[in-house]
């Protein structure tokens, strides 16, 4: 289900769930328990879109303690925010007068502690939707067979051909062969050969992987997962290392966890804000940054 759905079925389920509560619990007509609804769900879906869009920006991925620190205020602000604005929404709804000098009324002490830990709940269910949302993108980071592969140069698995050493599984660890004389500097065609090809290294076990089969590369963390048309392996190698390496005519990094083969590309939509989602030959669909969408409009002809 693509992103917009889920938010459009989110806020219809929170409209429907505070209607029916108005409903019953303060015996209110059907217009009553309607506006009611608005009311209620209008701050939850401004400022629990604010909230979603500074978790994924700027919490995830920082220390958990950071983290945790971080929520304190925004759980402070969402509730404050969204309290004044469902006065002002009920004073303007309830009150009859309409943008002309509507009246607003504060809670009673019990009412606001209630819509107060009402906020605080809602707080928390956004922030976890966001984050199983976040886990989502990245769900497939994991490793989902034992044989998974780790991914090492070309020239690493010639030198493991005169004795490689023993390394942990997802582990790329660079071997420098014994040679009689220093070795020379290649040439530019060269090293662009020797980056043509990678190896993979299930078990004890290398085979090649041509990187013009790589559709994307996602990062999280250390790792990264490399898919290819044909599968996908997980690697111990940071996005930045992927991107000093490979050619920039092929590949772009167009989001800081994502890095794509622009030839495998299969078409482009705008995503709103400046961003774009990429359709990609696998079925695949990611999400651009705006600095990544412009790299990609530059190659507009």
């Amino acid at each position: 289900m693509k992103q917009r759905h889920f938010d459009l079925l989110a806020i219809a389920g929170v409209f429907v769930a505070y209607s029916i509560t108005i409903r019953f619990a303060l015996q209110a007509d059907v217009r009553g328990s309607l506006l009611g609804g608005v009311a209620n769900t209008i701050p939850v879906v401004i400022f629990g879109a604010m909230v979603r869009r500074i978790i994924l920006r700027r919490l995830i991925g920082k220390p958990a303690a950071l983290q945790l620190l971080a929520h304190l205020p925004l759980c402070v602000a969402f509730s404050a925010l969204s309290y004044g604005l469902l006065m002002v929404l009920l004073g303007l709804l309830f009150d009859g007068r309409g943008f002309s000098g509507f009246l607003v009324k504060p809670f009673s002490i019990s009412g606001t502690a209630w819509q107060s830990l009402e906020n605080v709940t809602t707080y928390a269910l956004i922030a976890a939707m966001t984050y199983l949302q976040a886990q989502y993108r990245r769900h497939n980071m994991v490793p989902s067979a034992p044989a998974e592969a780790a991914l090492v140069p070309e020239q690493l698995a010639l030198a493991g051909n005169l004795g490689m050493r023993a390394a942990p599984d997802y582990a790329a660890v660079p071997v420098t062969p014994a040679l009689e004389e220093p070795p020379k500097e290649p040439d530019d065609s060269r090293a662009n050969a020797d980056l043509s090809r990678y190896f993979v290294r299930i078990g004890d076990e290398l085979r090649p992987i041509d990187l013009d089969s790589v559709v994307s590369i996602g990062g999280a963390d250390d790792y990264a997962e490399v898919r290819t048309l044909s599968g996908k392996h997980l690697v111990r190698m940071t996005l930045a290392e992927f991107t000093k390496s490979l050619d920039p005519a092929k590949y772009a990094r167009v989001h800081r966890s994502w890095i794509v083969n622009v030839h495998r590309i299969a078409r482009a939509e705008p995503a709103g804000g400046g961003r774009l989602l990429l359709h990609m030959e696998t079925g695949q669909v990611i999400s651009t940054s705006r600095t990544g969408a412009r790299l990609l409009r530059d190659r507009v002809i």
